[in-house]
């Protein structure tokens, strides 16, 4: 009995499946089948209403993965009387050699336009109140085959080094600031460590100041290092070197830092220490500890400093940035240039505006 009625509701799913999708044409678009790791591809898919008889709206997107990384470009609709047509476009970054496979979650969505009429009556923003069918539709699953890159490799795309680096000669203890980027297109470069920990030097490092901007071909990627070194001698510092490969020449390179000479000057001990045994000897053995935590108190207090500078002029540069956004943002009168100008933004922050005028554009 159970395996009957089993065989009922599979025979009802696939008649349901088979019915929604004689309703609207469905067409993939993918820019490449056989990419690198790490290699920007686009997808994008068309949907086309081809029962004029119902209203029909779409709610379309990637499933999540470990195997592949993915934002939303685009969406774009043309929404004739009962003929609607939405075009969504995806950059994507596969993440593992082999075989991987791109899954979809789609709903179609059926109503009438008395239900329409009714649910807008009120508030135009109130769509929840839709009185509608929703039918998960079934999306084949399209399948990449992913080449390997070369072993080590730290970087994919197409990138640029360059450094800033104030001085070579400090103090004993005084910092040395060094300003790391890495620009170019590709996939973000967020590399843990540029410099290696060394008993001869102290390395203090910050989280990178990332800027990435995805279109529908690569992501744009501009990566700001902060880092800063001090010791107590004069040192050497080995090469800065990243491995990159660039998969639109299918060649490996490498982003080179050479080696860097800083000389560092030791105080003049007779000018810290007194020429007179005061206190007595038994308490003058313990003032190196004192001339000690001063110069590290000096070391500190300049250090923080131009840090809080530098995080201000950041923090500025920032604001005016979100400020240019926003004015954009209010300019702009088009609902199809505004959804557009959002989902390049690429913030979390506009997720909830993103999705009303989504559905402002479907429903009119």
């Amino acid at each position: 009995m159970k395996n009957s009625l089993g065989r009922v509701l599979l025979f009802l799913l696939l008649i349901s499946s088979v019915y929604a999708q004689n309703d609207f044409t469905h067409k993939f678009t993918l820019s490449n089948t056989n990419p690198y790791i790490k290699e920007a591809i686009t997808l994008k898919l068309d949907l086309a209403q081809t029962d004029n008889s119902k209203v029909m709206l779409f709610k379309f997107d990637l499933k999540k993965s470990d195997t592949y990384k993915f934002w939303r470009i685009n969406t774009k609709s043309k929404d004739e009387y009962h003929a609607l047509k939405v075009s969504y476009t995806y950059l994507i970054y596969p993440l593992q050699e082999g075989a991987i496979e791109l899954k979809f979650d789609l709903l179609q969505m059926l109503t009438t336009d008395d239900k329409v009429a009714f649910s807008f009556s009120g508030d135009r923003d109130n769509t929840r109140g839709l009185n509608k069918t929703d039918i998960p539709i079934i999306l084949p699953p399209l399948r990449l085959t992913v080449k390997a890159i070369p072993k080590d490799t730290d970087i994919v795309g197409d990138f640029s080094l360059s450094w800033d680096i104030k001085k070579h000669s400090a103090q004993a203890y005084e910092p040395l600031p060094i300003k790391v980027t890495i620009k170019g297109e590709g996939y973000p470069p967020n590399i843990a460590t540029l410099i290696k920990p060394s008993k001869v030097y102290t390395l203090f490092s910050e989280a990178p100041i990332a800027k990435s901007r995805n279109d529908s071909n690569s992501t744009k990627n501009n990566f700001i290092y902060p880092l800063a070194l001090s010791a107590k001698k004069s040192f050497l510092l080995d090469p800065i070197i990243i491995k990159a490969f660039n998969p639109k020449t299918q060649k490996a390179y490498q982003l080179t830092l050479e080696k860097q000479n800083f000389s560092i000057s030791k105080p003049n001990i007779k000018e810290l220490i007194d020429t007179e045994d005061n206190p007595k000897p038994l308490q003058t053995n313990w003032d190196w500890i004192g001339s000690f935590l001063g110069y590290m108190s000096i070391f500190i207090a300049g250090f923080l400093s131009a840090k809080s500078i530098e995080w201000k002029r950041n923090q500025h540069k920032e604001k005016a940035q979100e400020e240019d956004l926003d004015q954009e943002i209010k300019e702009t009168k088009d609902p199809k240039k505004l959804l557009a100008l959002l989902l390049a933004t690429n913030k979390e922050a506009y997720k909830e505006r993103i999705e009303q005028l989504e559905k402002s554009l479907y429903r009119k």
